[in-house]
């Protein structure tokens, strides 16, 4: 029986899963995302479409020329600073791969999909390229396993953080920078509904020696008496925040946009601008050990910088 084979989709489709691989290496391993890097490496993964269709279609069954090819994708996505880097990536990019190759087939397994496994090689009865069905559950079935994994390792590298754990925490608002001490806990989950940032807690006092405290404790009042009066510079930053926690009367915290904030984690430092600080009258610590509470996505993404 004949079949029509689609090059232009089947390439496509291809370059789709490349970039996606690429996406999630980059994710996994904490480095930034060059998206051009990132998608002209994509682009040249996914000629291999079109050169096995090539007079030296037979080269890309040898493992040498696999393993040559993968590493210029490697090359191309993150480039060379030395060559634990390199391999580190390369490796990943392996891991990767075969992680969600291998969740594909298992969902194949999971609905019955009927597969044939010929000379060492997983293929689906339709034929090399498989028919629409199959290419489908690809389709379907590829960003759900995805998005797993890209979950799976969040989870995985929240667990990694030592959370009861205090680091140092430069803040920045109104122009104002000072450090104070933070504890990265588990138990800070609070977000800003609206924004979907990541609230930081702090002590109220933090903010006495450079705005004065009537403006302060007018600002942590801020859902009480929003139009009256008020320090502009807090004023234009002061958002509300849903809160509750056992002992507070009110279920809202006054939520402030710093200009950024520094956490200095062992040997990195975290930099960002996506997060509220927010407010909170009472001391965090009785033995005044930290003042104020870091959500752990804070310490999740790329670091700024390596200390020496």
């Amino acid at each position: 029986m004949n079949m029509t084979l689609y090059i232009d989709v089947i390439w496509l489709l291809n370059l789709c899963i490349d970039y996606l691989l690429i996406a999630l290496t980059a994710l996994v391993l904490k480095r930034q995302f060059h998206h051009i890097r990132m998608i002209l490496a994509a682009l040249f993964a996914s000629l291999i479409v079109f050169l096995m269709f090539s007079p030296i279609a037979s080269l890309f069954n040898e493992p040498w020329m696999k393993f040559l090819y993968s590493a210029v994708i490697v090359f191309i996505a993150f480039g060379y600073r030395r060559l634990q880097y390199f391999l580190q990536g390369l490796l990943m990019f392996y891991f990767v791969a075969f992680m969600t190759g291998g969740g594909l087939f298992a969902l194949h397994y999971f609905w019955h999909t009927e597969i044939d496994v010929l000379d060492g090689m997983v293929q689906v009865n339709s034929g090399y390229f498989g028919s629409g069905i199959s290419w489908l559950f690809v389709l379907i079935g590829f960003p759900l396993i995805w998005y797993f994994s890209k979950h799976r390792f969040e989870t995985i590298e929240m667990k990694r953080v030592q959370y009861d754990q205090i680091v140092d925490v430069d803040i920045t608002i109104a122009g104002y920078t000072f450090r104070t001490k933070g504890l990265i806990d588990s138990g800070n989950q609070l977000t800003d509904p609206l924004t979907k940032k990541p609230v930081m807690i702090i002590e109220a006092k933090l903010l006495y020696p450079f705005f004065s405290e009537q403006s302060v404790n007018h600002i942590v009042h801020f859902h009480e008496h929003a139009h009256e009066g008020g320090e502009q510079s807090l004023l234009e930053r002061a958002c509300i925040i849903p809160y509750r926690v056992i002992g507070q009367s009110q279920p809202f915290i006054t939520g402030l946009r710093p200009d950024k904030i520094k956490i200095f984690l062992q040997e990195e430092q975290f930099e960002t601008t996506n997060v509220l600080l927010g407010l909170q009258e009472k001391e965090l610590s009785p033995d005044g050990v930290f003042n104020c509470i870091v959500h752990p996505k804070l310490v999740l993404g790329v670091s700024t910088d390596k200390l020496a």
